[in-house]
């Protein structure tokens, strides 16, 4: 315990308002309230505490302004791993705070780490590309089901083929379709478009400023000039894990263990964390890997085929702990 620090203060943060705890070393709770998410609106609350206290956070969108200003005026502030601190059952705004101030106090704080601008700005752009992305999908399997809904059927093998596109425009010129495949037609081209442009600016980005990691991770199979700028804005500075399996496990390539009454209960990371994208690309990776004629990856696959997922996910632990030992180097 800091006996030197005198003031414990957890803030909830949302877009609009926060709520704020302020807890004595002791443990005693001294002020509480709300206020608008706003740093000068913050600070008139608070700083009657500023001369000797530490400040925590939970990581989210709205509290980078909030973090500058504490920054600025020397406060001590800590940003919480949100998976950790979501991991409690009974959960609102007063709690939180309260919570928060006492985790500062009791030094259990989960902290988070937070990344340079240079990473933020990576992180940015693999977010703006990867929803382009999904929104192209998205937009491929509506078409698909107006072509079937009509009964139209595209004599190509890929519907999505520069013939199998030109093949949809002419259907669309000749009026055989309602005017829904043509507003979808028109929506995929700019997305697409959208997608390319985004994905020339992320490599052209992660290129200029990691030129080093870049080029290192590009020498694993599998990974190429993209799937390097996804991995570099999840995993640098890569000094932060202490070895292959801590970043095996923030990957989630490998199982999340909860035990209970002597069970063991495992489970991959969910699909909506925030390291989601980074999973994604060390399989897309594995995939990439396995369709190498006479590599090392695909022999290991085809070693562990019995159960394709596991397999897949197999080749995506050997590529992470590749990636671990390129960027050590």
């Amino acid at each position: 315990m800091n006996y030197e620090t005198k003031f414990y203060i957890g803030l909830d943060v949302h877009t609009k308002c926060t709520q704020y705890a302020v807890r004595t070393w002791q443990g005693e709770v001294i002020s509480e309230g709300r206020c608008a998410t706003v740093y000068k609106d913050v600070k008139a609350a608070l700083e009657p505490y500023f001369h000797s206290c530490i400040v925590g956070m939970e990581a989210c969108t709205s509290f980078y302004p909030l973090r500058e200003g504490f920054m600025h005026d020397k406060v001590h502030v800590k940003i919480a791993n949100v998976l950790k601190i979501r991991q409690l059952v009974v959960k609102n705004d007063k709690l939180d705070a309260c919570r928060l101030s006492d985790m500062l106090r009791l030094n259990s704080f989960p902290e988070s780490f937070i990344p340079g601008k240079q990473i933020q700005e990576l992180r940015d752009l693999v977010l703006v590309r990867h929803s382009f992305l999904q929104e192209l999908n998205s937009t491929q399997s509506r078409i698909w089901a107006t072509l079937t809904r009509h009964g139209i059927r595209i004599p190509e093998r890929s519907l999505f083929s520069m013939k199998g596109l030109s093949h949809i425009k002419t259907i669309i010129e000749s009026g055989r379709c309602t005017s829904d495949l043509k507003f979808l037609f028109q929506h995929y081209k700019n997305v697409e478009a959208s997608l390319k442009q985004s994905t020339s600016e992320l490599i052209e980005y992660a290129k200029r400023n990691f030129p080093k990691e870049w080029e290192k991770l590009q020498d694993i199979e599998g990974i190429g000039p993209l799937l390097s700028a996804y991995i570099i804005a999840n995993v640098h500075p890569i000094s932060r894990f202490a070895d292959e399996k801590k970043l095996r496990r923030y990957a989630g390539v490998i199982p999340c263990f909860q035990e209970s009454a002597g069970k063991f209960h495992g489970s991959m990371l969910p699909k909506t964390s925030s390291r989601a994208l980074l999973r994604w690309a060390f399989t897309e990776a594995a995939h990439g890997a396995i369709r190498t004629k006479n590599s090392k990856l695909r022999l290991y696959y085809q070693s562990k085929k019995k159960g394709k997922h596991k397999a897949i996910m197999a080749v995506a632990r050997s590529i992470c702990d590749m990636v671990y030992m390129k960027l050590r180097e």
